[in-house]
């Protein structure tokens, strides 16, 4: 309590404390706070040994400067390693407390105690032996190094419930605390040159200060004794983790195998009632794993998705999803087309609806239905010259399966880039058709790329609609009724001539470059062509050239003239509109953007 107000004497505050001889219920006594200048100083330590503790201040601890009256409080240093002159300290901060130092004095615990055996009345007035024993019987127990049991503690206040003294020693205005981390330490005690440092120079003796020697040369062995830095880390704060339980998961016991069990409340269930199976996996599944139960299909839906398997047994999800007529939520499609096909997540026929009971890798007639995937651009065609943070930040707009209802028709000409998938079956091209009515049939299936076709032909086949579907993107796809042909347009004539350099059928697998089928295009943007100095025999060639013209390279050459190099077959040809396609040796252009797998 604070100064000025009535202050009880001690014996007052007794019988307060003990009661009166009437038995009356009394208050808490109230103690004299005396003025003095106290410190506290929590130590981040348990302290088993008060020594020990002393000792982590220092071999000298100035323990006085925390009581001088200063405008700035001192800080105290504490070792963690007093012993290691190499360890660092931390230091503690001042902080403002308005605290209370309480002495209270409890007698020894007393109790009764007769012989072992005997019938004898316990006698009062024996001493009940604790952890610590000692000789004198007016020596006050407490807890000295922790070694009292607290069941011990608590049967002393237990008995001397009327016998124990409190005194209010001071206040405690000012604590001193250790929050900080302590830095990283650089342990030297095994250290080869401190020890040698240590057996000759320590011990301050002639004869062995003669035979200190340094290594000579330059150290190159692991574990170099160099001089530590003066902190290894700026962190003086511990992080604030704020560790706690998800409210949303909830304990539901242990399992079988005595783990937690962990339940996500907040979740929604996700049920897969189809299939998705590898390539390669057998056998291909006849039915779904669950039947629609926990959420109802319409009748209405299932009908239609029944029909479309009936006409063919694989589609693509926006192939089959263009032939519902009605509205349906995106949750109800997704269950019910798992309920009427399973789908593979690579290879051939992949991401497309199988019906289920059928596999495509048993027979060639389903490689009409074979998958062709291509990384597409957010980009409505027709639409030209859309600056790319246009297409960045989505404000494209793109089709829907309700804008378009054939958006799953390849026709050669015009594109939706509502899907990434396109099958051989939906492909009306006449210049792809042919290719596809020509391609040779492989005795057995290629389950991780090319399915039914020879993997020749299938390269040609992603290589031609890629680059045509970049010349629809451009505005660049001309037309074979074009005369004279346009500067500058991708033909079909020239796609073939291209291919027709790349063989059908290979044992080692390669890619068609696509750099070479979009030569045309002046304004390409997909690689960048790296040019090496002209050959022989392209110097040879280009002076072979009518009106002197130079090729690609741009020197006077003739505008009605388009170069196309092709750098895995060193050919050049030339389109003149008098002349038509001529080839001729040399190539001075490496193809960077190859046609893949993933295109």
């Amino acid at each position: 309590m604070s100064h000025g107000e009535d202050v009880h004497t001690y014996d007052r505050a007794q019988v307060m404390l003990h009661g009166s001889d009437t038995g009356a219920r009394v208050s808490a006594p109230i103690f004299e706070v005396p003025e003095r200048k106290i410190v506290a100083i929590d130590h981040p330590c348990i302290l088993l040994n008060l020594e020990n503790g002393l000792r982590s201040f220092g071999p000298k601890p100035d323990f006085r400067k925390l009581v001088d009256d200063v405008q700035e409080p001192q800080a105290l240093p504490l070792w963690f390693r007093p012993d290691n002159p190499a360890s660092k300290p931390i230091v503690s901060h001042h902080a403002a407390t308005n605290n209370i130092l309480l002495k209270i004095i409890v007698p020894r615990r007393t109790g009764r105690k007769r012989k072992r055996g005997s019938d004898e009345p316990f006698l009062e007035g024996s001493s009940i032996s604790d952890a610590i024993t000692t000789s004198s019987s007016t020596t006050a127990v407490g807890s000295v190094g922790r070694q009292d049991r607290p069941r011990t503690i608590l049967r002393k206040l237990q008995d001397n419930h009327d016998r124990y003294q409190a005194e209010a020693v001071g206040m405690v205005r000012d604590s001193h605390r250790y929050r900080g981390l302590a830095d990283f330490q650089f342990s030297n005690t095994n250290t080869p040159f401190l020890k040698n440092v240590a057996k000759h120079l320590l011990p301050l003796n002639f004869p062995t200060l003669r035979q200190f020697k340094l290594d000579e040369g330059v150290a190159t062995n692991p574990g170099l004794e160099i001089i530590p830095p003066p902190h290894f880390t700026d962190k003086v704060i511990g992080f604030n983790y704020n560790y706690e339980q998800n409210p949303g998961i909830i304990d539901q016991g242990l399992d079988e195998e005595g783990e937690t069990r962990l339940i996500n409340r907040q979740g929604r269930n996700k049920f897969s009632y189809g299939h998705f199976i590898h390539h390669d996996a057998f056998p291909a599944p006849d039915r779904p794993r669950m039947e629609g139960e926990a959420q109802k299909v319409p009748e209405s839906l299932t009908q239609q998705l029944r029909e479309a398997m009936e006409l063919r047994p694989i589609w693509t999800r926006r192939a089959i999803v263009n032939q519902v007529r009605g509205s349906y939520t995106e949750s109800v499609l997704k269950v019910a087309l798992q309920l009427m096909g399973y789908q593979f997540r690579g290879g051939p026929f992949r991401d497309a609806i199988v019906k289920y009971g059928i596999d495509p890798r048993h027979d060639p007639k389903y490689r009409q239905y074979q998958t062709l995937s291509f990384k597409l651009a957010k980009n409505l065609v027709g639409s030209t010259k859309v600056p790319w943070q246009t297409i960045r930040r989505g404000q494209v707009k793109s089709y829907t399966k309700n804008d378009d209802p054939t958006s799953h028709i390849w026709d050669g000409e015009s594109y939706s880039t509502d899907g990434k998938l396109w099958q051989i079956c939906d492909i009306t091209d006449p210049f792809m058709l042919d290719i596809i009515a020509n391609a040779p049939v492989r005795s057995e299936c290629d389950l991780s790329e090319s399915g039914w076709f020879q993997r020749g032909t299938w390269q040609k086949i992603k290589a031609a609609m890629k680059a045509k579907m970049i010349a629809i993107t451009k505005d660049r796809l001309g037309s074979e009724s074009d005369d004279p042909p346009k500067k500058g347009y991708i033909y079909n004539s020239f796609i073939a001539s291209r291919l027709a350099l790349y063989p059908d059928e290979s044992e080692k697998p390669f890619t068609v470059s696509l750099e070479g089928l979009l030569r045309p295009l002046q304004d390409l943007e997909s690689g960048r062509k790296r040019r090496r100095p002209p050959t022989y025999r392209d110097q040879m060639a280009v002076a072979a050239t009518p009106d002197g013209s130079v090729g690609a390279d741009g020197e006077q050459g003739d505008e009605s003239t388009q170069w196309f190099l092709d750098g895995n077959n060193n050919d050049l040809e030339a389109f003149s509109p008098d002349r038509g396609w001529d080839r001729m040796v040399g190539s001075d252009v490496e193809d960077e953007d190859a046609m893949g797998e993933d295109d």
